[in-house]
């Protein structure tokens, strides 16, 4: 075992044996918006994916091992993004997000026999953190809702997917929480 998954398993080791629910919450690294597909570096490219997919998925991994080992029934929530399906121009970050959701699904058709729901949230335009519109008017403009989301939005979502009373059929499912901006077109909305 390397001194990495060592770490992750005892950090997994460290939750209650009788937890009811265990969440990991995982954004990642900043993004530089310069890292165009024509100059990422590789160094960037690296760095990226291992904490975005690898660590992700490691961290994840260890968390649902222990939980099913010690029979803990609960949830995993990981954080996508829009751009595992829709590109940005940060292939690195796409990349990454996208090898995240399918982290997310393998591990949910995994764990689910055990009890543990696997779930993903891909937020939206939520200013501040790693996420730096240069014109946000003009981002808000095209999100049908009218303004971008707050952490809030994020929350009370990830509340409701992590619930028992909302959330108890929820597998291998990524919720979209983005004010209907993934609805964008080219072609444009009619009444």
């Amino acid at each position: 075992m390397t001194k990495r998954l060592a770490m992750l398993a005892a950090l997994a080791a460290s939750f209650p044996s009788g937890a009811a629910c265990a969440q990991e919450v995982f954004a990642g690294l900043y993004v530089h918006e310069v890292d165009t597909p024509l100059s990422v570096s590789e160094a960037t490219w690296d760095a990226m994916t291992d904490i975005n997919l690898r660590t992700g998925f490691f961290l994840s991994r260890e968390v649902g091992r222990h939980m099913r080992d010690n029979r803990i029934k609960g949830r995993i929530l990981l954080i996508t993004s829009q751009h595992r399906e829709m590109p940005r121009n940060l292939p690195h970050y796409s990349a990454s997000k996208a090898g995240m959701t399918m982290v997310m699904k393998e591990l949910a058709r995994t764990l689910a026999p055990d009890g543990i729901r696997v779930n993903a949230i891909a937020p939206g335009a939520i200013p501040g953190g790693g996420f730096v519109a240069d014109n946000l008017g003009a981002l808000v403009a095209q999100i049908p809702i009218g303004r971008p989301g707050t952490p809030d939005d994020i929350a009370q979502v990830a509340v409701a997917v992590l619930s028992e009373r909302f959330g108890r059929y929820v597998v291998g499912t990524t919720v979209e929480v983005d004010g209907g901006i993934g609805l964008i077109s080219w072609i444009p909305a009619k009444a």
